[in-house]
């Protein structure tokens, strides 16, 4: 469900880091939804913070009391398709 952030501040790789520039390399019109539970231990929840000041026109929903597979409850990721329509 969740993308760990490789870069300055987040998991380091030889093979990639993203841009600093990311929200801005990204098409206007795309909507960009974050989601991230504070109870995943896989990846720390730090990496939303570093996601959302990458990409600062996405929307960040931080799930209080979620893992890693935000206890299996799409309900806000169903909520925000919804209102997309």
């Amino acid at each position: 469900m969740y993308a760990s952030f490789v870069g300055e501040g987040g998991w380091t790789s030889e093979d990639m880091e993203l841009p600093s520039d990311l929200g801005a390399r990204l098409p206007t019109p795309t909507p960009i939804y974050l989601y991230h539970g504070s109870d995943d231990d896989e990846i720390p929840f730090g990496h939303v913070e570093l996601y959302a000041r990458a990409i600062p026109q996405a929307v960040v929903r931080r799930l209080t009391g979620r893992n890693h597979q935000v206890n299996e409850d799409l309900s806000e990721v169903a909520a925000d398709i919804r209102r997309r329509k």
